[in-house]
């Protein structure tokens, strides 16, 4: 039985008086030591019952809160027909919405689900980053990783031949394909669940039916069995990973490489500072860092060495 260590946390910002008028739709770390956060001011009807909207016939409003040494700002977005999922910074001045889904209605007419946008709310740009979008990381560098879920892979919402067949796929700033894993045939992504990025440029991904991390750097991707694969999100530094297993989990689990696989060492308990384990409904990742959200309180985790 491994051991369980209790790591007391503080909430870096709460979201009370924001979430009593829209919806939460996604949370991500910046580059700087900073948060961004997607609210809706509902969520868009599914069609059918079943599946998300790409362009919806309504107007909604969207937020994008950005928080950063303690102070928020709020970038007011009222007009919007895109279904967002997704947001992350591209640099200091711009951000990058995301709608998961995308049409391919024929060649000359390929919804392009990924919007930019300025600090001041301005449209900037689009481009299309395919249809079944499960994850969306953006570097430093500003490149942009993109992991589909099934459906991107196989083919929905009109795409025979779809962008995300290999899994992972990664862009410029200005949604030009710069790699994929078009090319490996090791393993078959069916479905990749976790995507960060290493601060020396590579992007580690984890991918289901296998349950691999893969580590894609140079053009060349090296593949590790992880003890512990019951899990979506990760945190890596060093030789050391920290994963989240999913919702309403109260311990994150601790493993360290040994040649190709991640042996686990220890589990972390997260302590508020009212005594109660931090149990977290939505999580994101860069590097080494982890951002839950608990209720209507953020908390950042930094792995230390």
């Amino acid at each position: 039985m491994k051991p369980t260590i209790t790591i007391p946390i503080t909430p870096i910002a709460n979201l009370e008086e924001e979430l009593e008028h829209a919806m939460l739709v996604s949370i991500a770390i910046g580059h700087h030591d900073d948060v961004f956060v997607l609210l809706a001011e509902e969520q868009p009807p599914l069609i059918n019952g079943c599946f998300p909207a790409t362009v919806t016939e309504k107007s909604y409003g969207y937020q994008v809160i950005h928080i950063k040494d303690g102070l928020k700002t709020v970038l007011l977005l009222p007009e919007e027909k895109w279904n967002y999922h997704f947001v992350q910074p591209i640099d200091e001045d711009h951000i990058l919405l995301v709608c998961a889904r995308s049409y391919y209605h024929d060649a000359q007419n390929i919804e392009k689900n990924a919007r930019v946008y300025d600090k001041n709310g301005r449209f900037i740009r689009s481009f299309c980053l395919g249809d079944g979008i499960e994850r969306v990381y953006v570097t430093k560098d500003q490149e942009i990783w993109t992991g589909y879920f099934d459906e991107g892979v196989y083919g929905n919402y009109g795409w025979e031949v779809p962008i995300g067949s290999s899994g992972l796929v990664g862009w410029d700033a200005f949604g030009r394909k710069i790699d994929s894993l078009e090319e490996e045939q090791e393993y078959h992504i069916f479905e990749c669940l976790g995507l960060n990025g290493a601060p020396d440029g590579g992007i580690w991904f984890y991918f289901s039916i296998e349950s691999k991390i893969g580590v894609r750097k140079d053009g060349k991707t090296s593949y590790y069995s992880p003890e512990d694969n019951m899990f979506r999100t990760f945190a890596m530094n060093g030789e050391t990973v920290t994963v989240h297993r999913g919702q309403e989990t109260r311990t994150l689990s601790e493993m360290r490489r040994e040649g190709d696989q991640y042996k686990t060492i220890r589990d972390i308990l997260l302590m508020k500072p009212n005594g109660v384990p931090l149990i977290s409904q939505m999580v994101n990742t860069r590097e080494n860092t982890l951002l839950f959200l608990d209720g209507n309180e953020l908390y950042l985790y930094e792995m230390k060495l």
